[in-house]
C-alpha cells in the first residue's frame, strides 16, 4: 500500500547567504518518483527570504510557515512543521540536503511498512565554496554528477572528547522518516534544547528506549549529500550537551551513536546501555 507523507524541513538561514541552497533541496524532491502530499518550510529566523524565494522558484507547491516565535529553535520548527499536516509518515530534510537519487522516497515508504522511523543514510560533504560549481540554472541530475565528484565522506573526532561524531550518518532531522502516530506518542522533538546539537540524539534514544523498530539507510546503499557551510554551535553546545546528559542520567541509561548506526558487529554491545 502506498502511504501518503509530509515532508518537513527548517530553515534559519538567509536565502541569499546560504546561496540558495534550500532551493537545491527543494529540487532533490520535486525529482522524486513519489511525491508528497506536502512540503513544509519552517522560517525560524527573521527577515531571511525565505517565502518570497519559494514562490518565485515553486509556486504553491511549498508551503512556507512562520515559526519565529521561538528562534532560533530547530525542534519548535520541525513540530511546528510536523503539526500542520495529516499524513501518515513525516520525513525530515535539512535545508541544505540534497537526494542522492530519484527513487529514495519510494523507499523509505517501504521500510516504513515494517518500521516506526528511520534514518542514518550516508552523508557526503561538500566544501563551503559549493556554490562555486553547482547552479540552479543545471539539471538536478547534472548538479547529482557534479556532486558525486566532489563531494566525500568524513569520519569526524571531537576534539574535545576523541569520540566520533558519526557526522557520515544522517540524523532523523537531516534526514529521517517517522510514523505520525509515534511522533505524536512521543511528543516529537524536545523544544527545550535551543538551537542546534541534541536534539536528533535525543529522539533517537527516545525512540530506541521505547523499543520503537527502525532501519538505518545506509544498509540499504541511501545516501544523500550535505551542502558545506560556516556554522558556529559553541553557543549552544554547552548547554544543550548538559540537558542531554541529566535526560540519560534521568532514564538510567546510556545511549551509543556508534551503536545505533551500527559501527559494531559485536552482539553484545548495546544501543541501550543500564548505567550502574
Amino acid at each position: 500500500m502506498k502511504r501518503n507523507f509530509d515532508v518537513v524541513i527548517p530553515t534559519g538561514k538567509n536565502i541569499l547567504d546560504s546561496h540558495y541552497s534550500l532551493c537545491y533541496t527543494i529540487r532533490s524532491i520535486i525529482s522524486q518518483t513519489y511525491q508528497p502530499q506536502n512540503i513544509f518550510v519552517v522560517e525560524n529566523m527573521h527577515n531571511i527570504g525565505v517565502k518570497d524565494v519559494m514562490h518565485t522558484h515553486f509556486g504553491e507547491f511549498v508551503t512556507v510557515i512562520d515559526g519565529t516565535a521561538k528562534t532560533p529553535n530547530i525542534s519548535f520548527a520541525r513540530n511546528l512543521g510536523a503539526s500542520n499536516g495529516n499524513s501518515d509518515i513525516i520525513i525530515f530534510l535539512d535545508d541544505d540536503v540534497i537526494l542522492g537519487y530519484n527513487d529514495y522516497f519510494a523507499r523509505v515508504l517501504a521500510i516504513m511498512e515494517n518500521n516506526d522511523f528511520c534514518c542514518g543514510a550516508k552523508r557526503f560533504w561538500t566544501s563551503p565554496k559549493w556554490h562555486n560549481y553547482l547552479s540552479l540554472n543545471f539539471s538536478t541530475s547534472h548538479n547529482l554528477q557534479i556532486l558525486k565528484a566532489k563531494s566525500f565522506l568524513p569520519e569526524s573526532i571531537e576534539r574535545t572528547t576523541g569520540n566520533r561524531n558519526c557526522s557520515e550518518y544522517s540524523y532523523i532531522g537531516n534526514f529521517g522518516a517517522i510514523k505520525r502516530s509515534v511522533f505524536n506518542e512521543i511528543d516529537g522533538f524536545d523544544e527545550t534544547f535551543e538551537g542546534w546539537l541534541y536534539q536528533d540524539t535525543d529522539l533517537m534514544m527516545r525512540l530506541c528506549y521505547q523499543g520503537y523498530a527502525y532501519e538505518i539507510l545506509a544498509y540499504t546503499d541511501m545516501f544523500c549529500y550535505h551542502l558545506g557551510h560556516p556554522a558556529d554551535k559553541q553557543h549552544y553546545r554547552a548547554r544543550n550537551k548538559n540537558l542531554y546528559e541529566q535526560k540519560q542520567k534521568a532514564l538510567g541509561i546510556k545511549f551509543s551513536n556508534n551503536n545505533f548506526f551500527g559501527r559494531f558487529d559485536d552482539d553484545s554491545v548495546s544501543v541501550i546501555t543500564p548505567i550502574l
